[in-house]
């Protein structure tokens, strides 16, 4: 079983594994959220709602233990987000699996295209990117919408914006802050074309090959980010964290984070974060 790994940054806390090709699951307590569900690690039966990147067993081979385990403690259906390509794939695989098990999954499914913009509850918003790998695959953008009081009603008194109110005039308007960027595997255009990835306070991003031994061409071709790739463009990034997972097993943790020290720009270096062991 991969070991699971935590980083905090800008005020969140990532949990989980992300090991390129073995199995990928990261959860956000603050968030109470879970993007993919690798092979269901430790804790991640917890988390009701879940955004699945893309089909890959790596990514997504847990799922039907995670809805049989939660039924089993009798834990809510969880809320399942997906690609909408895989949406009756994975029906098909769920109803088997319920076939095998002598049970009916009890889970709810929400397929997404790219561009999609939906609630989460408590203020948060998620946003479906389309990022470039073998299959269907997508980012998700996570947003707080907070109300502010309109510029135009500054400086007024408590009285006088309860008047206005009391009168039917709309004194807020809705402020939307990006708070985590999820990219799924991808190549490197899902950073480059995604201003909402750029901006994000945290991006996860995926780097899985980082010298040589699969080169740039390869990389592309496997549908992933290499980090020669991520440097040339690092310093677009304009958010608190860049956090870069989906590691290959050909390359050491103390690889690549000696690579970032020595390699990527001094504007972004000190905000770089290698996730993962």
């Amino acid at each position: 079983m991969a070991r699971q790994d935590q980083l905090k940054v800008g005020g969140l806390t990532i949990r989980g594994v992300a090991q390129g090709g073995v199995e990928t699951c990261l959860r956000v307590p603050e968030l109470r959220l879970m993007f993919d569900v690798g092979l269901c690690p430790a804790g991640a039966t917890s988390t009701n709602t879940i955004l699945v990147t893309h089909g890959h067993a790596d990514h997504m081979a847990g799922l039907p233990y995670l809805i049989s385990n939660r039924a089993m403690v009798g834990a809510k259906p969880p809320q399942i987000h997906i690609p909408e390509e895989i949406e009756q794939p994975l029906r098909t695989i769920l109803e088997c699996w319920g076939t095998i098990e002598g049970f009916e999954p009890q889970y709810e499914l929400f397929p997404h295209p790219a561009k999609d913009r939906f609630a989460l509850g408590k203020g948060l918003y998620a946003t479906t990117l389309r990022a470039s790998h073998r299959v269907p695959c997508l980012g998700y953008a996570i947003e707080r919408v907070s109300q502010r009081l309109k510029p135009e009603y500054h400086g007024l008194s408590g009285p006088e914006i309860s008047e206005l109110r009391g009168r039917g005039t709309s004194v807020t308007e809705g402020v939307s802050t990006p708070l985590l960027c999820v990219s799924g595997d991808t190549t490197i255009e899902f950073f480059i074309e995604h201003a909402l990835a750029r901006t994000s306070k945290v991006l996860v991003h995926e780097v899985t090959a980082w010298d040589d031994r699969r080169d740039v061409e390869r990389t592309r071709l496997w549908g992933h980010t290499h980090v020669d790739e991520m440097i040339a463009h690092a310093d677009k990034f304009e958010g608190e964290a860049l956090v870069l997972v989906h590691r290959s097993l050909r390359h050491s943790r103390n690889q690549a984070e000696t690579i970032v020290r020595e390699r990527f720009p001094a504007s972004v270096r000190d905000r770089v974060h290698v996730f993962g062991y």
